[in-house]
């Protein structure tokens, strides 16, 4: 199971300390689940989309501010085909306000992280290890809308 978290940065010389802070949050018996990637505004889309189609995985987490968001729609529109299986979750300032409509325009958008992200990403991290243990194990009610919704922070359809 690989979580990617994304950051797009405004400038090549940022960093994005949010991507960070949820990994390191995460703990280290996690550390081998989640991988960061970071890009800037400058990128051309097409670069970031074959670097996420390159990189395989099974959820994507966005970081979203005023600087990116243009270009992390315009990723969204592109990702639903490039990797149709891969959960998509959005979080950061400029999605947590207005989360109902911004899943009713990106249905490809699993959920949004609102508000502090620390916690809430550990738990969503826990419901998709454990959900990938339970098809191992043969478990068909391995992905429940319940137990996703039992994870505080979260904004669903």
């Amino acid at each position: 199971m690989k979580f990617l978290l994304v950051g797009i940065n405004a400038k090549y010389i940022h960093s994005n300390p949010a991507i960070r802070s949820l990994k390191a949050y995460a703990g280290e018996e996690n550390e081998k689940l989640i991988e960061t990637a970071e890009y800037t505004i400058n990128h051309a889309a097409e670069e970031i989309l074959a670097d996420l189609y390159r990189r395989k995985p099974d959820v994507i987490g966005f970081s979203c501010y005023i600087w990116n968001f243009e270009m992390v729609r315009e990723l969204l529109a592109d990702l639903a085909g490039l990797l149709p299986d891969t959960d998509i979750w959005l979080g950061g300032p400029e999605v947590s306000f207005d989360g109902k409509e911004l899943l009713a325009a990106y249905p490809n958008v699993r959920g949004i992280m609102a508000g502090e992200g620390e916690e809430t990403f550990r738990e969503l991290l826990g419901f998709y290890v454990m959900r990938q243990e339970r098809k191992r194990d043969g478990d068909g009610a391995a992905d429940t809308e319940e137990g996703l919704r039992a994870i505080r922070g979260l904004i669903l359809r």
